[in-house]
Parts: structure tokens; C-alpha cells; sequence
């Protein structure tokens, strides 16, 4: 294979070029991260880690009351996000084909990845991730091969080829930060002076740093305001990189989230909570109908700001007419029951039903059975998006093992511990099968554990011995 070298000013106009193919997906980044915080009555910058703090903006229309808003969206990608969370996709090392060099490296690998997604908190960022997808697009995952960590990386932040990207062969990446601190460049040694002298008089000073990742030519290139301070050899040629859609492409790069999907219809709810509420806040409390001549003060009535005040004549010259109140209604019924009905609507969309999102149970459903098939149907309506999410956690780990220093100990040492390098892995990488399975996580909740271990028990899926350890509780230990 030929080797490709790429100078300086290769990369910048590479950087540029990405940048400005990209930016056409920033205008709908920037509406969906405005739609789900605020219901879209801001135009906060996604780019901008300096602006106003998201609950300062109050949906206002220069009236004496704020409106109210019904975020719907949020509510879908909440309740998705919730099944997800309870989801825990562990990578099981299987030595089936192997040596016994096979099987220390296989011990020596679930032993690290054990330890090393509950230290890293992977499955927190795979969530986000997951909530970038949802919200916008995409989310992306970082395996940081010089720092051995895992970071989650807004989608608006990940620059990639997209002729490459739709066929699956990267082979160049970057990392933009718009806004990045300028004192946390402060160890690197090539840095220009100017930055130095910033560093010491401006406090906030940032600046825009890119992150290149040269596959071909093996190489990482970081560029501060333009300006190249580090350069270094890496050993993959593969990205360092995972990244999940909430839809798969169709064609190109680009695809839709939960939240373009129902946006249209969120759009009517807005509509109809705004005519909601106007008219609740103009139509009077009560109506109170005085006899006009009689000994009754309407400034009683008028004072108490609770309603409206009229007198009337009375009909005829027989007995008193009493004062009479009425409560008119502040808006046609049929407006209640759209809202309700677009709201509905955006559920069944999503997949999401009334008893995740809600707590609520579906009308209709008055049976056990009832209720436990339609949680199986919610379910296999959204194995996509799962098998999506198990797919993500599983190139992960391939990740890792792939762009890890050869070199590098596995796991420290230790007496009577094999030494496994990240390199006896990848020499062995056929010689073993990674298998994943999405196992549901216990209850949090005391009770709900208790009972899900009880069942457990009953079935022999477990052994009685270890129940006191899945309890989770100091004294029983």
C-alpha cells in the first residue's frame, strides 16, 4: 500500500473543507438543543460554553403572566432513555478456538473491562451518547488511546469525510472545540508565546483547538488557533471513534432523530397550550349579574378582581331578582381534547407508551396480562434502537483493544498475575469470541429488588448463596 504524508497545510485545508461541508447541520443541532431544554424560545449557540444559563428563559409574550409550555420531546427521549439506562451490556471473553496463551489473555482482558467500564463510567456515556442521537442525530464515543480513558464528544464536535463516512472507511477525523481553555494547553511545550502571555492576562482566554487524526499516515496533529504545538506517531489506522444513530442512514451520513420525527406535531401542541392559556387568562372567573335599582354595591363584587360585573333590568315589577352568578367556560372543550389528542399521537409515534412516560395506566387496560403485553410490545417496538445501543457498547471494547499502545500492560502487575500486553491480545484476537448480552440491571429500590431476586430464587436461576450479595445491603454482607 502506498504511503500517504501530508503536510501542515494539507491538514488546515482539510479541517476547512470538513468544517464548511458540516456546517450545514449545525442550523438543525442548534433547533433540536433549543427545542429540548426550552421548548424552543431561545437560540442558544451549541458551540458557545459562555452563554446564558438554559433555566434563565422564561416563555414570556409581554403579557403579566409566563406561558406555559408542554415539552413533550423531552418527555419521549426521558422515557427511552430510562428503559435504556437499566440496560447494562457487559463483554464476555470466550477462549473458544485457543491456547492456553489464549486463555490468560481472555482472563487478563474480562478482568480489565470489568474494572475498566465501572472506572470510566461507560455506560453513563453511552447514554449520553445515546441522548445526542435521539436529540439530534448521532452520538459519538472517544476510546483515547494516550490518555487510556473514554470520553463522550458532541456530535456537533466530530469531523469526518462524509463520502468516507458513507462508506465505512475514515481515513481522516478531527475533534473541533470552538471554545476550548487556553490554560489547559499549558503543558504542552511548542506552545506560541502569545498563548503563554494570554494564559497570564486574560483569565477566561479560549481558543479553537482541533484534534486530526491522519490514519494513512499514522500521525495525530493538534492545532491551537491554527497554529500546530503537537504532532505524534500513532499505531492504528482504524478511528478512534464509535458512534450510534437513533436511524440508519439511508443514504449518505445524515439521518433523523426521535425529535425531528414528532417536531412537526410538537409544533401543534405549542399552538394549542398557547391558545389554552391566553384564553384562561383573559376569561373572567366569574360573571356576577346584579338587579340594576337595588340595594347591592357592584364595588363589593368589582373589587375582589375574581370576576366580571354587569347589572341588568328587571323583567316585570314581581318579587326581588336575586344576584346571579356564572361561570363561563374559557374555552371550547374540542381545543382540551386536540392537545390531548397530539399529545397521544407523539407518544405512539415514538413508541412510547402512556405507562413509561407517565406512570399512567392506558385506558382500557384493567388486566395484569394486559398491562405485561403491552410493555412486550413497547419493547420489541424499540429493539432497534437497543440493538443499536448494544452494537455501540460492543465496537467499544473492539475499539479499545484496536487503538491501545501494543505495548502497554493490560493490567498492572501483580504476583502470580500473567503480564498481558494490549499487544498479546490483538496477536490472539482470533483465537477468542467477544460476546455481549443486554442483561437488565437489578432495582434500585429495596423492595423491588427484593422481590426480583425472590422470583429469581423461584425460578433456580440463581443460587441461594450469592442473594445476600445481590442485596446489596452492609449488614447482610
Amino acid at each position: 500500500m502506498a504511503t500517504i504524508n501530508r503536510n501542515e497545510q494539507y491538514i488546515l485545508t482539510d479541517i476547512g473543507q470538513m468544517e464548511q461541508y458540516l456546517s450545514r447541520r449545525e442550523m438543525k443541532y442548534r433547533r433540536n438543543f433549543n427545542r429540548f431544554y426550552n421548548n424552543g424560545n431561545r437560540a442558544e449557540d451549541v458551540h458557545n460554553n459562555y452563554g446564558n444559563v438554559l433555566a434563565y428563559y422564561n416563555p414570556y409574550d409581554g403579557s403579566d403572566a409566563n406561558l406555559p409550555y408542554l415539552n413533550i420531546l423531552r418527555s419521549c427521549i426521558d422515557t427511552m432513555l430510562s428503559k435504556l439506562s437499566q440496560t447494562k451490556v457487559r463483554p464476555f471473553f470466550n477462549p473458544v478456538n485457543g491456547t492456553y496463551k489464549t486463555t490468560k489473555v481472555c482472563r487478563n482482558a474480562q478482568i480489565f473491562f470489568d474494572g475498566y467500564y465501572d472506572a470510566q463510567d461507560v455506560y453513563k456515556k453511552l447514554i449520553q451518547s445515546m441522548a445526542d442521537a435521539l436529540t439530534f442525530d448521532m452520538g459519538v464515543i472517544w476510546a483515547d488511546d494516550e490518555t487510556a480513558t473514554v470520553q463522550r464528544v458532541p456530535p456537533w464536535q466530530f469531523y469526518f469525510d462524509a463520502g468516507e463516512m458513507s462508506e465505512g472507511k475514515l481515513t481522516r477525523c478531527a475533534i473541533i472545540k470552538r471554545q476550548y481553555p487556553l490554560l489547559a494547553l499549558r503543558d504542552y511545550k511548542d506552545l506560541p508565546q502569545e498563548y503563554i502571555d494570554a494564559m497570564q492576562s486574560t483569565p477566561n482566554a479560549y481558543v479553537k483547538l482541533v484534534r486530526y487524526y491522519d490514519l494513512l499516515g499514522k500521525k495525530e496533529y493538534i492545532f491551537a488557533g491554527g497554529k500546530k504545538i503537537r504532532e505524534r506517531a500513532i499505531e492504528f489506522e482504524i478511528p478512534p471513534f464509535v458512534w450510534i444513530y437513533y436511524k440508519d442512514p439511508i443514504k449518505g451520513a445524515f439521518s433523523d432523530s426521535m425529535l425531528d420525527s414528532v417536531y412537526p406535531i410538537q409544533r401543534m401542541v405549542d399552538e394549542l397550550t398557547y391558545k389554552i392559556s391566553k384564553a384562561a387568562q383573559v376569561s373572567p372567573a366569574n360573571t356576577v349579574f346584579i338587579p340594576r335599582g337595588s340595594d347591592i354595591k357592584t364595588s363589593i363584587f368589582a373589587s375582589s378582581r375574581i370576576g366580571d360585573v354587569f347589572e341588568y333590568n328587571i323583567a316585570g315589577s314581581s318579587g326581588a331578582s336575586p344576584v346571579m352568578v356564572a361561570t363561563p367556560p374559557a374555552i371550547d372543550p374540542q381545543y382540551i381534547q386536540l392537545l390531548e389528542l397530539f399529545e397521544q399521537k407523539m407518544y405512539n409515534l415514538t413508541g412510547v407508551s402512556q405507562l413509561s412516560a407517565q406512570s399512567k395506566k392506558p385506558s382500557g387496560l384493567n388486566s395484569g396480562v394486559a398491562l405485561q403485553t403491552l410493555e412486550d410490545v413497547e419493547s420489541e417496538r424499540h429493539n432497534v434502537v437497543l440493538t443499536n445501543y448494544i452494537r455501540m457498547a460492543r465496537d467499544l471494547a473492539e475499539r479499545i483493544i484496536d487503538v491501545y499502545p501494543e505495548k502497554a500492560d493490560v493490567l498492572p502487575r501483580r504476583q502470580n498475575r500473567s503480564a498481558i500486553k494490549w499487544g498479546d491480545i490483538k496477536k490472539e484476537r482470533e483465537a477468542f469470541s467477544m460476546q455481549f448480552s443486554a442483561s437488565s440491571s437489578l432495582s434500585k429500590d429495596p423492595k423491588v429488588k427484593m422481590e426480583q431476586i425472590e422470583k429469581l430464587l423461584s425460578m433456580q436461576v440463581i443460587d441461594p448463596s450469592i442473594a445476600s450479595t445481590l442485596l446489596e445491603m452492609p449488614d447482610l454482607e
